[in-house]
């Protein structure tokens, strides 16, 4: 594996009983890269996602993270996931605890880190993405773009080697996109590691430094974003650019 190559994925299969939903995937990811993955609904992009920190367990292939095959079974994956911070479709809040408390949970409870220091740390990452006001809020006082906004510092408590993001915008309001945007931008900007499923294609182009197109299963194409937006080479490729852009 080259140098900067800390994750890649060989020859990835996944079934659902016969249900054959990733067909022999093989990429892999640099540090400081962000890539999105793109493609039509039921072409396997949560899936794959899903698979690189073995929430779904692969039927075949490796997934290689720090140079240790993860798919292993004498790995202990939770301490592989603490190192992957995952951002949902759905923002998996506690309801029963405050912000800051369901920010200081996780670092207190996996990691030991003093209650002080922890939330030195939330409050911290609080002020970057513009909620420091509402540590002592509950979810339910918390709109959709707040509520994921939260999710994503939440994962940033544990600290991650890399963030990956399984389309974060996809219940939110129109007008609330913009705001998670900015904060998934900045992080880029700060050289955060990053794999974003996704169907906002602005942020493919212009945030992902790579685009992979996932289509049946399969990797039709996978190039610098640019490159990929502006000569797609696959016609399925063309033809899904057509109905999205």
């Amino acid at each position: 594996m080259a140098k900067d190559e800390f994750l890649k994925v060989i020859d990835l299969h996944k079934n659902f009983h016969k249900l054959e939903v990733l067909k022999g995937i093989t990429t892999s990811f640099s540090r400081n890269e962000v890539v999105s993955v793109i493609g039509p609904s039921g072409g396997g992009k949560s899936t794959f996602l899903r698979c690189l920190n073995l929430l779904e367990e692969p039927s075949s292939g490796q997934v290689i993270f720090d140079g240790v095959d993860i798919c292993d079974k004498n790995q202990d994956i939770n301490l592989h996931r603490q190192k992957m911070g995952m951002v949902f479709q759905q923002f998996n809040l506690f309801n029963n605890a405050n912000v800051l408390h369901n920010l200081i949970d996780a670092p207190m409870r996996i990691k030991k880190k003093p209650q002080a220091q922890a939330e030195e740390m939330a409050m911290k990452l609080l002020r970057e993405v513009g909620l420091a006001d509402r540590a002592d809020a509950w979810p339910y006082q918390l709109s959709g773009g707040q509520k994921q906004r939260i999710a994503i510092v939440r994962a940033l408590m544990m600290e991650p080697e890399v963030m990956l993001f399984d389309e974060p915008t996809s219940a939110l309001d129109p007008e609330m996109i913009g705001e998670v945007l900015d904060v998934m931008k900045r992080l880029a900007e700060d050289g955060m590691t990053m794999i974003v499923v996704t169907h906002e294609m602005r942020f493919a182009r212009e945030v992902s430094s790579r685009t992979i197109f996932l289509d049946g299963g399969r990797i039709e194409e996978d190039k610098p974003s640019h490159e990929l937006f502006d000569h797609p080479e696959s016609p399925r490729l063309v033809t899904f650019l057509n109905k999205v852009l």
